[in-house]
């Protein structure tokens, strides 16, 4: 609930869009647990990615925020030229970093965003497979 007041929406908003009072949202803040229709609803209205990540970890699993929602975007040999190239990203980045043998945090982070990255790559060819 908080992330979804961070991104503006209000109990009144949310009311107006899944359903249920005000107040019911108001308490959401505080103590009070959704119902998974309910708690589906402000998923697909605010997409709350703090959220998802949260839930990705605590069912195994990993989220990536596609930068450009789930289209596709040219060919299927495009995409497998950006995976080829956000990959090589990645090699390049970690064997650099690696040279002197320390990991920063900065450093951590730095190869977080290059596998994510590549990781979107492989996403965006499985969703022009789909389409």
């Amino acid at each position: 609930m908080w992330e979804l007041e961070n991104q503006g929406f209000t109990p009144a908003d949310l009311s107006e869009k899944i359903g249920g009072a005000p107040r019911t949202y108001e308490n959401y803040k505080y103590s009070a647990m959704p119902s998974m229709p309910v708690f589906c609803g402000m998923i697909r209205i605010g997409r709350p990615a703090r959220v998802m990540k949260k839930l990705a970890t605590a069912c195994g699993g990993y989220f990536i925020r596609l930068k450009n929602n789930n289209t596709c975007s040219g060919t299927l040999a495009k995409q497998t030229s950006d995976i080829m190239s956000e990959t090589a990203d990645v090699i390049r980045v970690v064997a650099r970093i690696l040279e002197d043998g320390i990991i920063t945090s900065g450093e951590r982070s730095m190869i977080n965003r290059e596998i994510d990255e590549a990781i979107e790559a492989l996403l965006r060819a499985k969703i022009c497979l789909e389409q």
